[in-house]
């Protein structure tokens, strides 16, 4: 069924005090309060946890572990007859409230969230923090199906994907029903700090690339988007690029310190239009990622991994400026090969950016890199050019030299624009950009986006929902 139009989604993350007071199916009780450790609420952009709290993702719990005992929602746990389970579905969208997103963790916490720790940092795939009761992961549809929910009124459910992370309160489950919610804006994740937690990110505005137009068509509040010295969850550093007003600081204050790099979680440098030499800074980028940051960068990106000190030289076969198409759109192949590009192919063809399942239309595609390395690089979007086979984007995970179990960081490389066709005539953000809805490519890049902020994990492997011991 449908939830009435009177029905609001609440964060609950931030608020001044939240107790869940449920009516439990077995017996009267009280869940707990999602409130850290020490008794404070745990609130949105909180940039640090106490030595004790467990770090928002670790490797997975053993399977032997010992059942813990059932209290809180647990207690309002039902049986079903056979064939039936108390069920949640409902799809999960980007800030935007307008494209559903796949590998979206959703789960019903049975403790306290601990804070997200801001900056880069080692977040691997396995438990999370709130002592998840059931949990699911979006489909390539963007849709989840919890089981099991407990029953009754306010049930709490988070919505996450890496530092992404929104607490909602459903207003009631009922014992052995499925509770169908379709309404875009419950599930969405948040656009601000006021609706939940996001990452830390920066962004080095290049000449030739948008990449921050990309941000705020997926719904990022422009009130995020802010100079360096404020506290908005994307910092605007210029390159080559668009300045803002006042201006910001320049790109190379972010690159040229590693300090400042490991302060945010995704650090996104889109192509500057050259292959502007970098000699130097690009050991701080992969200092950066090995310490567990983020990096997406476009096109003449590759001075990034494959000039200066070649930090990334390994990790594909690069041939700089071989080929491009401005004017030209052309088809490329998705590699399915492996359980993420499977599920890419399928949420192209969902989301109406493919009309052929296993292919994207690129405008604005160029050949900088002949093939992928792999290991360690994943290849998701290949195909001829007038030069030869191409790689149009890869992603690898890092320290290049740990094993699969120890790498912390990731870079996806895209040799594809956002979009020129994203800008205006205006030289100052956020009037330098269109408005409107992603385009087919720019929809590609919005799910590398949300994968490159997700926790970190074999791409060879199928993602999976943390283990639930109980």
């Amino acid at each position: 069924m449908s939830l009435p139009a009177s029905f609001r989604s609440t964060v609950a993350l931030g608020t001044a005090s939240f107790a869940l007071a449920l009516a439990a199916a077995c017996g009267s009780s009280t869940t707990p309060d999602l409130v850290d450790d020490d008794g404070g609420n745990v609130g949105p952009g909180v940039d640090g946890a106490s030595p004790e709290t467990p770090p928002l993702f670790s490797d997975a719990a053993s399977d032997s572990a010992a059942p813990k005992p059932c209290t809180g929602l647990c207690l309002q746990q039902v049986a079903c007859e056979a064939g039936k389970s108390t069920q949640i579905r409902a799809k999960v969208h980007d800030p935007a409230g307008k494209v559903p997103l796949y590998n979206v963790l959703v789960y019903v916490p049975n403790a306290a969230l601990a804070p997200v720790k801001t900056g880069a940092s080692c977040e691997r795939c396995g438990a999370v923090s709130g002592d998840p009761l059931v949990s699911a992961l979006t489909d390539a549809t963007g849709t989840f199906t919890l089981s099991n929910v407990p029953v009754g009124k306010d049930i709490p459910v988070v919505v996450q994907v890496g530092k992404w992370r929104k607490l909602v309160k459903v207003p009631e489950v009922k014992a052995c029903e499925t509770l169908e919610i379709t309404t875009p804006e419950t599930f969405r994740l948040p656009k601000n700090t006021r609706e939940g937690d996001m990452p830390q990110m920066a962004l080095a505005t290049g000449s030739a690339d948008p990449f921050e137009c990309l941000l705020t068509k997926m719904g990022i509040d422009l009130a995020e988007m802010t100079l360096p010295i404020a506290p908005g969850r994307v910092h605007v550093y210029r390159a080559n690029g668009v300045d803002t007003s006042p201006p910001t600081a320049l790109a190379n204050t972010l690159w040229n310190s590693l300090d400042t790099l490991k302060k945010y979680d995704i650090v996104m440098l889109p192509c500057e239009g050259a292959a502007i030499p970098k000699p130097g800074p690009d050991t701080n980028i992969a200092l950066y990622t090995n310490a567990g940051g983020r990096l997406f960068t476009t096109h003449y990106g590759y001075t990034w991994l494959d000039q200066g000190n070649r930090a990334f030289a390994s990790t594909g076969t690069f041939a700089p400026e071989k080929a491009s198409g401005l004017t030209a759109s052309r088809d490329f192949s998705i590699d399915t090969s492996f359980p993420k590009g499977m599920a890419f192919a399928e949420w192209l063809e969902n989301v109406g950016a493919s009309t052929t399942r296993g292919t994207l239309s690129v405008s604005e595609w160029r050949h900088d890199l002949d093939a992928e390395k792999s290991p360690p690089s994943q290849r998701w979007v290949y195909g001829p050019t007038t030069a030869g086979p191409s790689v149009q984007h890869m992603t690898f995970n890092t320290p290049l030299s740990a094993t699969e179990d120890r790498k912390c960081g990731r870079v996806v490389y895209s040799d594809f624009h956002v979009s020129a066709n994203a800008q205006t005539t205006s030289s100052i953000f956020p009037a330098s950009c269109k408005t409107g809805d992603l385009s087919a490519q720019e929809k590609a890049l919005e799910f590398m986006f949300f994968d490159l902020s997700s926790c970190i994990q074999n791409d060879k492997d199928p993602p999976k929902p943390p283990p639930v011991i109980r």
